[in-house]
């Protein structure tokens, strides 16, 4: 490779392009890389689908692993439906996690299976 072909424009281009990869990298890995810490692992697209419907991550990934240490096992898609439909009565990831504990017990009640 001519290294007298490139130019300072090159290596800006270059340059920035790298910041971009890195930023949007982390922007997904960051909710991603907590909910597998916390043994609540969620798939990688989920939260990029998350962020192009404009959902928070980070306030459904916390409301997720509430519900994991809690020992309720609710996909994340239930979550993140039950946020679209009362996202303007929820104040805290902890609404959200009591919210979707009352509906799985609910669910269970209907359908005769033991809560716990």
């Amino acid at each position: 490779m001519n290294t007298a072909d490139l130019t300072f424009e090159h290596g800006v281009l270059v340059g920035a392009s790298v910041v971009l990869i890195l930023f949007i990298v982390l922007w997904i890995l960051r909710p991603w890389r907590r909910a597998l810490l916390s043994e609540a692992p969620i798939p990688l697209m989920t939260i990029v689908a998350m962020r192009l419907r404009s959902n928070p991550p980070n306030f459904l990934i916390d409301a997720y692993v509430e519900l994991a240490k809690g020992g309720i096992m609710m996909p994340i898609d239930h979550v993140e439906c039950l946020f679209m439909k009362y996202r303007h009565q929820l104040n805290s990831p902890h609404d959200l996690a009591k919210l979707c504990q009352e509906i799985h017990e609910n669910m269970k009640k209907n359908t005769g299976q033991p809560s716990g």
